[in-house]
């Protein structure tokens, strides 16, 4: 089917496997079962490390 494919929402990295992320999101109201990846790519925004490092040093 299609395969969604991670990037960061700064800078358009692709994500690889097993790379650490950090997702801004709000804490879901509604309960349920769910695509993990899915649900991430969608409700999220995906930022690589080194962009959140960035951030970080920043502030």
């Amino acid at each position: 089917m299609f395969r969604i494919r991670p990037t960061c929402s700064v800078c358009n990295k692709t994500i690889e496997k097993n790379e650490p992320i950090y997702v801004h999101m709000r804490y879901p109201a509604y309960r349920g079962m769910v695509e993990i990846k899915a649900f991430l790519q969608q409700e999220g925004k995906i930022i690589c490390e080194d962009c959140f490092q960035q951030k970080t040093k920043k502030e």
